[in-house]
């Protein structure tokens, strides 16, 4: 049975998954069709994702783009070029890599320096998440992290990069939850069963980012590379609300 409610708090980035321009811009209408969360799309991509979001115009599935994914090795200027990109592109939200180094130096006033003036690109108008990087650093260091971000006023947090870099347990969930109830979470990281993203969820998540959208609410079956071949088939996307009338 297709769940909306879980559909509405999964967030795809279809750009990660090594498909081609058509396969992409396919992933990016089904997720619109299926009203997930949200879809995150690379600099590269803004007027591809507008595009296709202009086909479904009632579609509540938000839009957004990452800068400096997934080390934050870009500089400021480039970082905060562009939030205002997206910023003016329309975007709902941006997905931002901190600076690495200067975290897993706990050096968190340059960190603290750097997000003031991505702020400051921002202008209030488009949503910030910068990350966590929960699948690298220690407990001491995300703590670090999320002071420097809850002294800045942002409200939301993403673990980690997505795709190959660790897998997010729902201990870390919890820890971060019961340390900063007031953040909205987003996780990242290998997250693609049912049971698992529940747990996630009553561990205090918000939403998860995965490429696994479909299988996890139910309406088909999702990308997949094969890594022998080389080769990446399409989802299929099912309306099962479609086939039942509703």
């Amino acid at each position: 049975m297709y769940d909306r409610e879980a559909a509405a708090r999964l967030i795809s980035s279809p750009f990660t998954s090594n498909l081609d321009n058509a396969l992409i811009e396919r992933e990016l209408a089904d997720g619109f069709r299926a009203g997930i969360r949200a879809q995150i799309c690379a600099p590269g991509q803004l007027e591809l994702i507008r595009r296709v979001k202009e086909r479904f115009p009632d579609s509540k599935t938000r839009i957004g783009m990452v800068v400096s994914y997934p080390y934050g090795g870009m500089t400021t200027r480039v970082k905060c070029e562009l939030v205002r990109q997206a910023r003016e592109a329309g975007m709902d939200e941006v997905d931002i890599a901190p600076n690495v180094t200067a975290a897993a130096s706990q050096d968190y006033a340059a960190v603290e320096e750097e997000m003031c003036r991505i702020i400051e690109a921002a202008r209030g108008e488009i949503r910030l998440v910068p990350m966590l990087w929960m699948v690298k650093f220690s407990f001491e260091t995300v703590d670090g992290l999320c002071r420097v971000y809850k002294r800045l006023g942002i409200d939301s947090v993403k673990t980690s990069a997505g795709i190959h870099f660790g897998e997010m347990l729902v201990e870390h969930i919890e820890w971060l939850h019961r340390n900063y109830p007031e953040f909205c979470i987003e996780v990242a990281g290998r997250t693609r069963q049912r049971e698992k993203a529940e747990a996630m969820f009553r561990a205090g998540a918000s939403f998860i980012h995965t490429g696994s959208w479909r299988k996890l609410s139910g309406i088909g079956t999702d990308p997949a590379f094969d890594g022998a071949t080389k080769e990446c088939s399409a989802g299929k996307f099912t309306n099962y609300l479609q086939e039942a009338g509703k």
